[in-house]
This record gives C-alpha cells, structure tokens and sequence, in this order.
C-alpha cells in the first residue's frame, strides 16, 4: 500500500531545494567574488576616472577577481578616488599597478591589474595601488581627433598616387620575385656563415666591454683629439702657407737626393768611422758648441763700415809644434802610423796648439804621452810689436813723407 505525502510538504521540500540554489546565486551576483569569502580592498588616486562604476569587472592577468566597488571625486576634488574589491587570496605584488581597458569591442570597460616582481611583498586590505597616468587608455574624442589630424595630413591624390607607384614597382616584371629570390639567398649565406658570424658578434661585444671598462681614457683620448683639432683648425694658415710652398721645395729636395744618391753609402760609412770618436769626446763639443758661437759674435765685433777693423798680434813667444820625424823617400805612399806618445811640454808663452793638445775622453790625460814636441819662435816679449793695418800704414807713410820734407 502506497504511502502518500501531503502536498504542503513536498511543496516544503522544493522551496527548500530552490533556496538552496538561487540564494547563493544571488549572493554571488550581487556581492561578487568576495560575498563568500574575505575582501581585499585597495584605492587607488586617478587623474580621470574614465567613467567607471560600481560593479566593473577587475581583472589580474585576464582573470576576474573582483569588482569596483566606488569611483568619486577625492576630497580635493583634484583627482578621483577609486575603490577596487578583489578576493581575499588574490596575492598582488607591491609595485603593481592599475589599468583601465576595453573588455570588448563594445567598448565594455574593466579594470585590470598589472602585477610587478613577485618578490615576497604583498598588497594588503586598505592598501594604496597605483594607476600612473600613462598606462590609460586615450579617451575616444581624443583618438577620434588625432585620427582626423592624420587623415588630414593627406593630401589630394596622394592615396591614389603611392598606389599606382607601387603597381609600376611590383607589376609588369618579376622585381617582387627577384627580391623574394634574394632574399632566401641572402638567409642562405648567412646560415652558412653563421658560426662566423656568431664569433664576429661575440669579439664586437668583447671589444664594447673594454671600451666600457676604459671610458674614462677614452674619454679623455677624445678630448684630447678634439682640442689638437681645434689646434690644427687654428693654425690652418700655417698650413696653407706650407701646402702652397713644401712641393717646390719637395722637389728641389728631391733633385739633390738624386745627385748624390750615389754618395750616400759613402756618408753613413764615413759617420760609422767618425760616430766612435765623436761620441767619445762629448767635452770637447761641449766646448766647442759653448766657444763658437761667442767667437762668430767676437768675429763680428771688428767689422765697422763693411770694413774688417782688428789687430793682430805679430809675436806671443815660441809654439811647440817640432818633432824629429825621419824624411820618407819620394814616392812612398804607404800609410805611416800615427805616433800617439807625442806631447807639448808645459812652458810660458807657449802656444800649445793642434788637436793633440785637446781635452781627451774618459780622463787620459798626458798618463801615455812620452815623446816631447821641441819649441820654435822667438822668446815672448814683455810689449809685443802690434801689425798696423792698411790705413795706419798709409798714414805712416805720410808722416813720413811730411817729415822728410821738413828736414826731419
């Protein structure tokens, strides 16, 4: 026998099966995500609100997490103060950021949430975002203007004409299959040549980390450059001055050395054999070098009137300059070796003259000389007899002259 029930319960039962369903429903449709769960709110500080609203979707990497909860003016009415109600486990790094988009072409807008680096630091509840103002989208009156700026920017014709421009190019020929063609060749050599590229690339970026770790010599080698350019541009009509004159002294340089091309090896041969002795008596060209120039300006003191005005001693005493050197037979050629034990010996008035009697090098002295030199000339005199020259002659001859015609 079939028990049956009322009808008040089994209508009971459905009510309560239907509660169960469309309330949470209901509760998910009006309060979100977060109508079963914890709530993360953050704020956000945006310069334009672009029109959103309670219940936009809000998004973190295309998946929704919550909604906007408010969108009004901030207390200094300079800005507007977003408020964004996310679920409670959504983890957002700190250096995240929002995003104002376009959820469909209908122009459905929602917010989306850029994360950052996930490095441990997290959003909490009542926490500030960011919504820097170069991540928003442009607003549609704008992009509608720029886009009629471009549009104007055309000129009359100029649509029709890149078009038949390109059909000259690309018809009538197989230009486009020649560059397709090409190209594959070119892609070709450079997969051959691949290692050596990838070799060449790598020493470029060696060399880029040197220059990188010597910057500052570099920096300064350019700055050396650029002030010796700024020299050179300084001194370009010294230059000019040279370019406009070096070839016709280039020449005549030119036409000297060919001369005496055939001398030349003669010269450095010569210098091989004089190198050694100069270079040994580095005194004595000192004093050379120190004593000529003061005697060319002496030299130059007795000139007066392009005239040569000077006296010259006639007798300073006896000069060693004798040796007993046996006579050598008319005709003998054959070379005589020098005697280096010559010497002249120390006196007064002596007039010690000859390249034996300069200083020599590495302080020889007179320690080998042995063979002395014997004297010539008179004995020095206390008041020597100075040489007139042409013209106390000439007036000496008229005196002279005047005295024998006086009787005297």
């Amino acid at each position: 026998m079939r028990q049956r029930f009322p009808v008040g319960t089994v209508q009971f039962v459905l009510f309560l099966v239907i509660s169960a369903i469309v309330i949470p429903f209901g509760i998910h449709y009006i309060a979100g995500p977060q109508g079963f769960g914890s709530r993360l709110r953050l704020y956000a500080t945006m310069s334009d609100a672009f029109g959103l609203t309670k219940g936009t979707g809000v998004t973190v990497r295309g998946v929704d997490v919550g909604t906007v909860e408010s969108a009004r003016l901030s207390p200094d009415g300079k800005g507007a103060r977003v408020e964004v109600s996310v679920n409670g486990d959504t983890k957002i790094p700190r250096d995240s950021y929002l995003m104002v988009t376009m959820a469909s072409m209908a122009g459905i807008q929602s917010v989306d949430i850029v994360t950052g680096r996930d490095d441990g630091a997290y959003l909490r509840d009542g926490d500030t975002i960011a919504a820097p103002a170069d991540r928003q989208p442009m607003q549609m009156d704008a992009l509608m203007t720029r886009a009629a700026h471009l549009l104007g920017s055309f000129q009359t014709g100029t649509v029709a004409t890149v078009g038949a421009e390109l059909s000259a190019a690309f018809g009538g020929d197989d230009s486009l299959e020649k560059l397709v063609s090409n190209g594959a060749a070119l892609a070709k050599v450079v997969r051959e040549n691949a290692p050596m590229l990838r070799s060449l690339l790598g020493d470029w970026l060696d060399v880029l980390g040197a220059m990188d770790q010597t910057r500052a010599s570099f920096e300064t080698g350019v700055a050396s450059m650029a002030t010796f350019t700024d020299r050179l541009d300084a001194a370009q009509p010294v230059f000019v001055y040279l370019l406009d004159r070096s070839p016709a002294g280039l020449d005549r340089a030119t036409a000297l050395f060919d001369k005496y091309r055939g001398t030349f090896g003669g010269v450095l041969a010569n210098l091989v054999a004089v190198e050694p002795v100069i270079s040994d008596r580095s005194a004595s060209l000192t004093t050379g070098l120190q004593t000529i120039p003061q005697g060319l300006f002496d030299l130059r003191s007795i000139v007066k009137n392009n005239r040569a005005d000077f006296a010259l001693v006639g007798t300073q005493g006896p000069v060693c300059l004798f040796y007993d050197e046996p006579r050598r037979a008319v005709g003998d050629l054959t070379p005589s070796q020098p005697n280096l034990t010559r010497y002249c010996p120390p006196g007064n008035g002596y007039g010690q003259r000859g390249a034996i009697n300069a200083p020599r090098p590495n302080q020889l002295g007179t320690q080998n000389w042995t063979s002395a030199g014997g004297v010539a000339g008179p004995p020095a005199v206390t008041d020597p007899l100075l040489i007139p020259n042409g013209t106390e002659l000439l007036q000496m001859w008229a005196q002279l002259l005047e005295r024998a015609r006086n009787g005297n």
